[in-house]
């Protein structure tokens, strides 16, 4: 009882907790976009392309999540969203399509800050890449989640489905405000989905851990904004067991773009042509 008592507050809360998530993120994003591309010395202009993409990813989550505002309803043999945001007042499909594309920018996030660990690691020991060969290769990198969002969005099912398995186990979510979408049962999209999403945290840490400890001989300020964004995928990591252990329960878990909102502080603070 008082688990469930938490949890209603929680879910009473958090429309006001992405919308201050919202603002934080397009502040520090679009902060970091603004000094990316009118305080970049000549020095950086490479490592800024990876700068630029990063804060326009995270920019692009924030906005996706405050357009959502999205719980997801971890239902044994399902997974059900519920979505009370502006996308609400639109359409089920433009809800479910965000979130996919929410999906694509969580991961991609997590290749980027991998990507600038190596970028830092590889200078040390080569001649700097031209923008082109980081621009080719951080497209590159994009790839693998952007196909698996956009197979992702032919997983969700009609609503008339969703609805009977929601009358069949879970009837209360049916008088909650917002839009309902989600699929016809652990369908080969989903599992595949939740095995790339639930998979890449630990590798990306793995690495980004092997890198850290590579390039301490590096740019000191360098290193101390590289290191706070490392703290960042054990967030996700957490979510992700979380998500395992409530999956046998009917919970709901609230997603809120947190690490992409704050990431961008780190590059704001730590690199000083952009502190200015």
């Amino acid at each position: 009882i008082f688990m469930e008592s938490v949890l209603d507050r929680l879910n009473d809360a958090f429309p006001a907790i992405h919308s201050i998530i919202f603002v934080i993120g397009v502040l520090s994003n679009g902060g970091l976009l603004l000094a990316s591309f009118n305080r970049t010395p000549r020095l950086l202009n490479t490592y800024s392309v990876m700068i630029k993409i990063g804060a326009f990813n995270d920019l692009i989550s924030v906005c996706c999540d405050f357009f959502t505002m999205q719980r997801m309803l971890v239902i044994p043999g399902n997974l059900i969203y519920l979505s009370t945001g502006p996308c609400s007042l639109i359409s089920t499909r433009s809800c479910y399509v965000t979130y996919c594309v929410q999906l694509c920018t969580l991961v991609y996030s997590l290749y980027v800050m991998v990507a600038s660990f190596a970028y830092r690691l590889w200078i040390l020991h080569r001649p700097t890449p031209s923008v082109q060969k980081v621009v080719t290769i951080m497209g590159l990198l994009s790839l693998p989640p952007a196909l698996v969002g956009l197979a992702f969005t032919f997983a969700q099912a009609d609503i008339e489905v969703v609805n009977n398995f929601l009358r069949k186990n879970a009837p209360m979510y049916l008088t909650e405000p917002g839009a309902l979408s989600g699929h016809t049962g652990l369908t080969a999209h989903l599992v595949f989905t939740i095995l790339f999403v639930i998979g890449t945290p630990g590798p990306a840490y793995a690495a980004i851990m092997v890198f850290r400890n590579k390039v301490r001989d590096c740019i000191f300020s360098f290193v101390q904004a590289l290191t706070i964004h490392a703290m960042l995928p054990p967030i996700y990591c957490l979510a992700v067991v979380i998500y395992i252990i409530l999956f046998f329960d009917i919970k709901n878990i609230q997603i809120a773009a947190i690490p992409p909102s704050c990431a961008a502080f780190c590059t704001l603070y730590y690199v000083e042509p952009y502190r200015r």
